[in-house]
């Protein structure tokens, strides 16, 4: 990750082109505070897949939907294993932790082309453990996260296996430390990770190169909790504190590829998820992507 000759890159400005609604199985819109949408990616020619991390305390369970991108409706979903759906509303002992489900998506890039002669390969994890998962607040043990890898076809998508992510630890510190936003690379489990905290200072953030090749499945394995000695994680590689660039931070909560720079080198994009909180900003951070 590096700068151009004047230390800077500059968006001038950003535009909304258009506005689709996402629509229900039946046809309708979602309502307002129905689902928890997160996660965006397109798949050409004409898809976009949503990931909506849950709300347990609602009785909200996470999902991942293939929607039309030009009509909202609803194409197809997902398998979510029962492990990561919330067993109760009250006194939760298994699933995704209330509105920490899958606040990620990504597909590799092999897959902008059409699934049905191309199929290709989506990505998520849950931004936090699991309730099964948790360990013992007084543990040294980095959290763990679930990464999901599935096969996408024009028939029904198959979860091809699970690996742990391990959260970066040194923001233990911090209020809360989540992963939320994971970015596709290339066909073989190359991914960029952005892992986000929220601490007494504001907001920081950290970018890792991830590999997910050596990975051990966790697919099998009930609870995560634990010394896991014989469970080889993915693989991480900091690219970058956000904190070391010098200007503040907002809850920064998505990641994509940009176009190529003048100099023909690959730019990153950033956005933070404002909250719809007047004391936040939705922030777009350029930079130019440097992994040698």
């Amino acid at each position: 990750m590096d700068s151009n000759s004047s230390g800077t890159l500059n968006i001038k400005n950003v535009e909304i082109e258009a506005v689709t609604t996402l629509k229900r199985e039946d046809g309708t819109p979602y309502a307002i505070g129905e689902i928890n949408p997160e996660g965006i990616a397109f798949a050409s020619p004409n898809s976009l897949y949503i990931s909506s991390e849950g709300v347990s305390r609602k009785g909200i369970p996470p999902f991942i939907h293939e929607f039309d991108l030009e009509t909202g409706s609803f194409v197809k979903a997902l398998p979510i294993p029962k492990r990561y759906l919330p067993d109760s509303a009250d006194g939760q002992t298994s699933g995704v932790q209330d509105n920490l489900g899958f606040e990620s998506l990504t597909l590799n890039p092999r897959g902008f082309g059409d699934a049905s002669v191309d199929p290709y390969r989506l990505f998520t994890v849950t931004e936090a453990p699991l309730v099964q998962d948790l360990d013992e607040p007084e543990s040294d043990l980095a959290p763990k996260n679930r990464l999901l890898h599935y096969l996408v076809a024009d028939g029904p998508a198959l979860l091809i296996s699970e690996n742990l992510y391990p959260l970066d630890d040194s923001a233990r510190w911090s209020i809360y430390n989540g992963l939320t936003e994971l970015l596709a690379l290339e066909q073989g489990g190359h991914l960029l990770s952005l892992e986000r905290n929220l601490g007494f200072l504001g907001f920081g953030a950290k970018l890792f190169e991830i590999t997910t090749g050596s990975a051990t499945d966790t697919s099998r394995i009930a609870s995560l909790k634990g010394e896991l000695t014989k469970v080889e994680p993915i693989k991480k590689r900091l690219l970058l504190d956000l904190k070391d660039i010098g200007i503040p931070l907002d809850n920064l909560e998505a990641m994509t590829l940009g176009g190529r720079l003048p100099d023909g080198s690959q730019s990153l994009i950033l956005v933070s998820d404002d909250n719809f909180n007047s004391d936040q900003v939705t922030q777009f951070l350029l930079f130019r992507l440097n992994l040698s």
